[in-house]
């Protein structure tokens, strides 16, 4: 049984609260829902546990005619183990949502310092061990600007939180995963971005990760070309020669890599099938092909970082909130993975102490 996979004293995953006007709240409650319908065969062992604001779960259910689900408020997460199943257990925060001035789709700078004491309250509760991994909603990150915060997203403020300068960004989804050594800037800037020691870096968290969060004990790994046909001996660039293979070479015999590989010959099924993951150059080269293999199912997941963070693959979508045509599996796909995650790290940690 699943629960058995996890272990009954699986510790319980935390939500973030997201940005309140978005489609966050919306699908942690249909989410929550769906998970209790299917309990039996889902990750059971891990309960969830929502950081945030409970009016806005209860203001969003109302809204928009949901069942309102049970709550119960804690304290701290040790009281999650005794809420019961049926139950959502709520974090509450010193930061509060005025339900009075809550919109959908407004981009409301009033809502920041919320937000992001829920991501540093749930962030603090796992780097103590008290919660198994974290799981954010989407937020949006002019909410923050505007609300005097200067991270540009989750990512950067992940890092800020648990003390890690260069999180890594991977994203997953019906057995493949991507990783992008590099990810919002211009195509122009890519080439200068690329250096030997970050990529040496991002393939040793890589390999590791691998190892200790998916329960892969001898990964191999693709890393993608920079440049077609991967520069074709230097007719179409050489930054495979100079800093691709370099960085490759500095890890060899402790992680797996192979390549580079041409891109456009990689991501078939039979040529991604040996790859625990696929290490790709910039932004494109690795999300167009996970969007195309699995549209909004894909989780969004922060390597690097000394606690385990899954998220959706998807922003606020603040043109359909509270239209009730928000989607939520990706959301139930991202708490199944921290569980998965938490559940082989733990494992990792028993035979590596």
């Amino acid at each position: 049984m699943v629960e058995q996979q996890l272990g009954m004293d699986a510790l319980p995953i935390a939500l973030t609260m997201g940005d309140p006007a978005g489609i966050g709240p919306e699908i942690v409650l249909k989410a929550f829902a769906q998970q209790q319908r299917e309990r039996q065969k889902r990750l059971a062992g891990a309960k969830w546990l929502w950081v945030g604001d409970p009016e806005v779960l209860l203001w969003t259910a109302q809204q928009m005619g949901l069942v309102p689900p049970k709550l119960q408020r804690v304290r701290q997460a040790a009281e999650v183990a005794q809420v019961a199943d049926e139950v959502l257990a709520v974090l509450p925060l010193e930061a509060c949502i005025d339900r009075h001035k809550l919109a959908f789709g407004v981009a409301d700078g009033a809502h920041a310092k919320a937000v992001v004491e829920s991501i540093e309250t749930a962030t603090a509760l796992a780097m103590s061990g008290q919660v198994g991994g974290v799981v954010t909603p989407p937020i949006h990150k002019g909410v923050l600007h505007a609300g005097g915060y200067r991270w540009p997203g989750h990512t950067e403020l992940l890092g800020h939180c648990t003390g890690v300068t260069t999180p890594v960004m991977m994203l997953a989804g019906r057995g493949l995963r991507v990783v992008p050594a590099t990810i919002h800037q211009s195509i122009r800037s890519v080439p200068d971005s690329l250096s030997v020691a970050k990529l040496t870096q991002i393939f040793s968290v890589v390999g590791h990760s691998l190892q200790q969060d998916f329960g892969l004990r001898e990964p191999r790994i693709a890393i993608c070309a920079l440049n077609p046909h991967a520069g074709e001996g230097g007719a179409f660039g050489d930054e495979e020669r100079r800093i691709i293979q370099p960085a490759m070479a500095a890890l060899m015999g402790e992680v797996r890599l192979e390549g580079p590989f041409p891109a456009d010959a990689l991501f078939s099924e039979a040529a991604r099938a040996p790859y625990g993951a696929i290490i790709c150059m910039y932004h494109d080269q690795a999300l167009i092909p996970i969007k195309m293999h699995c549209f909004g199912e894909a989780t969004n997941i922060t390597l690097g970082l000394p606690i385990i963070r899954t998220s959706v693959d998807h922003g606020t979508a603040y043109d359909i909130a509270g239209s009730g045509r928000a989607k939520h599996g990706a959301l139930l796909i991202a708490v199944e993975q921290a569980a998965r995650m938490a559940a082989n790290r733990r494992t990792w940690q028993q035979e590596h102490p």
